[in-house]
């Protein structure tokens, strides 16, 4: 079956990007997530940890088994080394689940923070984006938890993961409210924070 194309692809993605529709799933899935998290925080904690070290086993594999591949000798040097440790790091990480969180909380405050900062200066500067002090006001809510993140000293794994849980649904719900408050302005909505 053959597919249609439709001009560049970064047109398509630009236009999904501002899709009403697109702004709306992304609000619901967060809502949803947010509340599943904080509904099994023990359970979401032990399974982040897992799927990440299952993920980085798989790509340690693939990265072996692309070492065998035609290539360069450097490349092949290289990919053989990163399968190894993927498959080492991964193992790690399944035996140890709950310090591999711990630095995931660290990794993911340092994300939120720079996102927020992002998102705020894109959504005060760009006059263009629809909706954006929606863009401010989720930049600065994505910045304050990064911020909380990374400064809380020792902080249960659990009270972690209810904070994360909570700013998804706040997220989702801003993300819901970005959404029809562009499509009133008439600018056919979308993530203001994908903005270019």
């Amino acid at each position: 079956m053959e597919m249609q194309q439709s001009g560049d692809p970064r047109d398509t993605l630009a236009a999904v990007g501002r899709s009403r529709g697109w702004i709306l799933t992304f609000g619901i899935l967060s809502i949803i997530l947010g509340i599943m998290v904080m509904a099994w925080p023990g359970a979401t904690v032990k399974v982040v940890a897992f799927l990440l070290g299952i993920e980085l086993f798989i790509a340690g594999v693939y990265s072996l088994v692309r070492a065998f591949t035609p290539g360069g000798e450097g490349e092949r040097v290289l990919l053989a080394v990163l399968g190894v440790l993927g498959i080492l790091v991964g193992i790690l990480v399944l035996r140890h689940l709950f310090q591999t969180v711990a630095l995931l909380v660290l990794l993911l405050g340092l994300y939120w923070t720079i996102h927020g900062i992002f998102e705020f200066f894109v959504g005060l500067f760009d006059r263009g984006t629809p909706g954006r002090w929606w863009v401010v006001l989720s930049g600065l809510l994505s910045f304050i938890v990064g911020v909380i993140l990374l400064s809380w000293p020792a902080p249960t794994l659990l009270v972690v993961v209810w904070v994360v849980g909570l700013f998804l649904v706040i997220y989702g719900l801003m993300a819901i409210v970005a959404a029809f408050v562009t499509r009133s302005a008439g600018k056919g909505g979308g993530m203001p924070a994908m903005a270019s």
